[in-house]
């Protein structure tokens, strides 16, 4: 979206009138506030409600206490979305920075690892805070959010005019952030960095020469990263062969099980809190990761496929939402989540399909993880409240 400039006033020779050139544009009329979209609201609350119902569907054989939680962190996620949704956009550039260097510190504290009493580990990975009385907590969640606000703040008034100077500062904020992530290890949440990273500098109008060959040389890092890495080494290698009979009770153990899960359901499912795959760990992280497999096998393939279709619809609305924002700023923000949530819902869903190798991210909204969920829903309220304040001649869809 075009901003309105100020008219600076030309001095005429010989003119005794003293030229006033302003220090800042004036503020822009405030805009009147419309209903949010209803169609986003709508995915938005049918995508928890899923979550809240497959959270206990899956948890309810080894008690409450997972469902408690997320009730705990959802109570926390309404009100910081209804507060996101109300507060100015101005609120968000101003704490971008702030928040940026708190996320970014965060990380990199997970990396002291025996040095951070409060780091926690779970089969390997130091991705989380314990905070007591509060339970865990992943910064890397937040940090999706901190580098979305960022971006958008720096392509505000770059996007095509994007030197030398101006890539180094970019990609030197995304590189650091998914150095320390992908030291955790996690691969998966560095990968929908830069798939959203990539999605708000399509949104800014960076030339697509130069995107391809940012994206060629990501892939070509990755790659070397993923080849000379043991784990990860080891996770593409079950990924080939999941069935073979070295990597069918090791590494590929998740996906023939996750397949296996999704087959069991057919087209219309064993029956709401009937999988077998929950139940003794037959499924490793059914809860989380590889919900999306108890989803299909309880629910059956055409659920399953609705499902997804909120997710679209969540998509689509926050695309349309960002084309009629009042300006470039709040566009490039909506860009960035609506990017989040579509990655990583896309890549989760890979993950546990078989089309993509194990990466280990959540599905947005419906895995289990308080400070995923939390996060979702402020950033879904900034969302929320840019939906209300539509450009000046926008058509309505």
């Amino acid at each position: 979206m075009s901003t309105v400039r100020p008219q600076r006033s030309q001095a005429r020779r010989g003119s005794n009138v003293r030229e006033f050139k302003p220090t800042r544009p004036p503020a822009e009329p405030a805009l009147p506030l419309e209903r949010p979209d209803t169609l986003y609201l709508v995915a938005l609350a049918g995508l928890i409600s899923v979550g809240m119902i497959m959270v206990y569907s899956t948890t309810a054989v080894e008690g409450a206490s997972s469902v408690i939680k997320m009730l705990m962190w959802l109570a926390i996620g309404v009100p910081g979305m209804i507060t996101a949704a109300y507060l100015p956009m101005g609120f968000w550039r101003k704490a971008a920075p702030w928040l940026l260097v708190v996320c970014f510190v965060a990380l990199a504290g997970l990396l002291l690892k025996g040095l951070n009493p409060l780091a926690y580990e779970v089969n390997g990975a130091y991705r989380w805070y314990k905070i007591p009385g509060v339970g865990q907590i992943q910064p890397s969640e937040v940090s999706k959010f901190a580098f979305i606000l960022f971006a958008a703040q720096f392509l505000d008034r770059r996007g095509q005019k994007m030197g030398t100077r101006q890539w180094l500062t970019f990609l030197g904020v995304f590189g650091a952030f998914a150095a320390v992530i992908y030291k955790e290890p996690d691969l998966g949440t560095a990968l929908v960095l830069a798939g959203t990273a990539f999605c708000v500098l399509v949104a800014a109008g960076v030339r697509w020469g130069t995107l391809f060959k940012g994206v060629l040389v990501l892939a070509v890092v990755v790659g070397a990263l993923a080849w000379t890495t043991q784990h990860q080494r080891e996770r593409l290698e079950s990924w080939l062969d999941p069935w073979g009979e070295q990597h069918v009770q090791d590494g590929g153990f998740q996906t023939v099980r996750s397949m296996s899960a999704m087959t069991e359901g057919g087209l219309t499912g064993v029956g709401l809190g009937r999988s077998i795959y929950k139940l003794n760990d037959r499924l490793p992280e059914a809860e989380t990761d590889f919900i999306f497999a108890i989803v299909a096998e309880e629910l059956g393939l055409f659920r399953a496929v609705a499902v997804l279709g909120l997710f679209a619809l969540l998509a689509w609305r926050g695309y349309v939402i960002a084309a009629r924002a009042p300006d470039r700023y709040s566009a490039l923000v909506t860009v960035g989540i609506t990017s989040w949530v579509a990655v990583q819902a896309c890549l989760n869903v890979a993950v546990v399909t078989g089309t993509v190798p194990n990466t280990g991210v959540p599905l947005p909204f419906i895995s289990s993880g308080g400070s995923s969920l939390t996060a979702l829903m402020i950033a879904t309220g900034v969302v929320v409240g840019i939906s209300r304040r539509r450009a000046p001649g926008a058509d309505r869809a």
